[in-house]
């Protein structure tokens, strides 16, 4: 857009006041107050539109929209309730991200500005808020470090290209609410690696080659029109990331591109560089720079880096099931699905398929273009053509066994890492929770599925269905500890009975006659401190982390021998 397109419904609403003022003045007017006074031109409507009636000798009466002195005041819980003319606003936010940067205005100065990311209801989970950007024009850095919940006053609404911002001004008050950490870190415009870029948040550089480029379009939430994007992917030789351009985006895959001011943000559980108007976007050149064919295997994933969010999924499987359903859609139509569970050698997911295609048990498969969505908790692969996939005449690796196919991951590596099924790690039992044993289940079918509610009822009440007539089930929780990290380990009956070495009803007989807090004692001594491994599914999200055993096995290291052997090794004298 360019800058006569910027001010022009401000410059509209001047020429109202000013019907002779000549337009390049009031665009040249506005672009005064935002470069040399640091003040977003919304704000400085009033001061232009008093400008030009005074140098026309008109009677000074402000703007239509500002007739009164002291504008009422907008107080808002979520920014979905705010419109693009809105002005001294009220609102509580958590603020996720605080990037400063020098601005050279056109007259050669250098002002700090600073950017970032907040969040409306910042009380709420995360899946509860929504993101908007910010402009910090008045060196507020103090008062919103990342991290910390405030309550913004005084602030106004910004409209760019269709998409709203804050505008938090010199005037502006901000009173924190929580604190949060450091805000004042500078911003680089050194490049970064997109290795680094992927774990970071707020404006980055980076230098990188354009891997691929489709155009897309992105419904507006209020359905009152599209946007044109490109999307696209990004390389260097640490990794790819996905790319989102709201501008022009003209570069063909090969050419090597340094981006400045492009924004890291997260689809779901992904990264992704987006790029905007005020992104500056170059060919660069730089002959050591690794090759388009010799970045293509950093667009290969494996199932242990599959994301939630993560699209243009290219990746090679072993099938281990596959089976087929048909149900009715809402538009009561009958529908086909496909899915299976496959494996690498890095792990095993679940593949859905939104097409006619039906491999075997021990097939190779390789599929492109496949996107990533979380089901319970595990990331899963889906496809939608049957373009997507291609059966492979030849092995990819050794046929791996379904049977005895754990990836051996360390418990701490797992801890900080995402959510993966069939893995194998180790820890010392270092907790068992008092909720451990029998416990009761909803009961209640769910509509249009084939599956019980299965919620745990508490004093009888299902939080979802209310009060019901409970199914016993046995249940052990625990806490697994390697020395630096632990995770929540759940075990459901059936490990649960193997690691007992007693059946359902017999830990239901042992409480009855003996007690809860007799059988957790019992539970308690012959777990606490025994070293064991675990195979199951790894459950990680902003929660913490949760370990869902399908077995539990004796590492054959009890707490007398774990501590005989410290002492050894560290020549403890006792």
């Amino acid at each position: 857009m360019t800058v006569e397109g910027k001010y022009a419904n401000l410059v509209a609403t001047v020429k109202q006041e000013c019907k002779d003022a000549d337009e390049n003045e009031i665009i040249e007017e506005f672009r005064r107050y935002e470069e040399e006074f640091l003040i977003p031109p919304e704000d400085a409507l009033r001061s232009v539109i008093r400008k030009f009636q005074a140098a026309a000798g008109i009677e000074i009466t402000g703007s239509p929209s500002s007739r009164s002195s002291s504008p009422d005041i907008k107080k808002v819980d979520r920014f979905s309730e705010l419109g693009s003319e809105d002005r001294n606003v009220t609102v509580e936010v958590a603020v996720v991200s605080y990037t400063p940067r020098m601005q050279k205005m056109k007259n050669g100065e250098e002002r700090q500005i600073a950017f970032g990311w907040i969040e409306d209801n910042p009380w709420e989970s995360g899946d509860k808020r929504e993101r908007w950007d910010y402009k910090d024009w008045g060196g507020h850095s103090q008062n919103l470090a990342p991290g910390s919940v405030v309550r913004l006053e005084g602030v106004s609404v910004n409209e760019w290209n269709d998409k709203k911002s804050i505008n938090i001004n010199r005037t502006s008050r901000i009173s924190v609410l929580r604190e949060g950490g450091q805000s004042n870190v500078q911003q680089s415009d050194e490049p970064i690696s997109i290795e680094k870029a992927s774990q970071s948040e707020g404006f980055v550089s980076i230098v990188a080659r354009v891997l691929s480029t489709k155009k897309d379009v992105i419904v507006k939430r209020d359905g009152s029109g599209q946007l044109n994007v490109v999307r696209g992917r990004l390389a260097d030789a640490t990794g790819s990331i996905g790319m989102l351009s709201w501008s022009d985006f003209e570069y063909e895959p090969g050419t090597l591109l340094k981006i400045e001011g492009a924004s890291i943000r997260r689809f779901r559980d992904t990264p992704e560089v987006n790029i905007s108007d005020s992104s500056r976007v170059e060919v660069f050149h730089d002959n050591s720079f690794a090759s388009l064919e010799d970045l293509a295997p950093t667009t290969r994933s494996k199932i242990s880096g599959l994301r939630n969010g993560m699209r243009d999924v290219e990746i090679t499987l072993q099938v281990e099931s596959w089976y087929q359903r048909t149900f009715t859609a809402k538009d009561g139509s009958e529908r086909v699905v496909r899915s299976g569970d496959v494996m690498d050698p890095t792990g095993r997911c679940r593949l859905t398929a939104w097409c006619d295609f039906d491999p075997k048990p021990g097939d190779f498969i390789h599929l492109t273009e496949a996107r990533v969505q979380s089901w319970q908790g595990s990331p899963d692969l889906v496809i939608d053509e049957i373009t997507q996939a291609t059966s492979l005449e030849s092995p990819a690796w050794d046929k791996i066994d379904p049977e005895d196919h754990w990836v051996d991951v360390g418990l701490t590596e797992l801890v900080e890492g995402g959510t993966r099924r069939g893995v194998r790690t180790n820890g010392t039992i270092v907790l068992v929770t008092g909720d451990s044993g029998i416990i009761e289940r909803c009961p209640v079918q769910l509509p249009d599925r084939n599956r019980k509610c299965r919620k745990r009822l508490r004093d009888g009440n299902c939080i979802d269905c209310g009060p019901q007539r409970g199914e016993e089930d046995l249940r052990i929780r625990m806490v697994l500890d390697d020395g630096v990290s632990n995770v929540s380990l759940l075990l459901s009956k059936d490990p649960a009975e193997k690691f007992l070495g007693m059946t359902q009803e017999e830990v239901a007989e042992t409480i009855s006659k003996e007690g809860q807090e007799a059988f957790l004692m019992s539970v308690r001594e012959k777990s606490l401190g025994r070293g064991v491994s675990v195979n199951g599914l790894a459950l990680i999200d902003d929660q913490g982390a949760m370990l869902l055993a399908d077995s539990v096995q004796d590492d054959g290291l009890d707490a007398s021998k774990a501590a005989e052997m410290v002492i050894k090794k560290w020549e403890v004298a006792m």
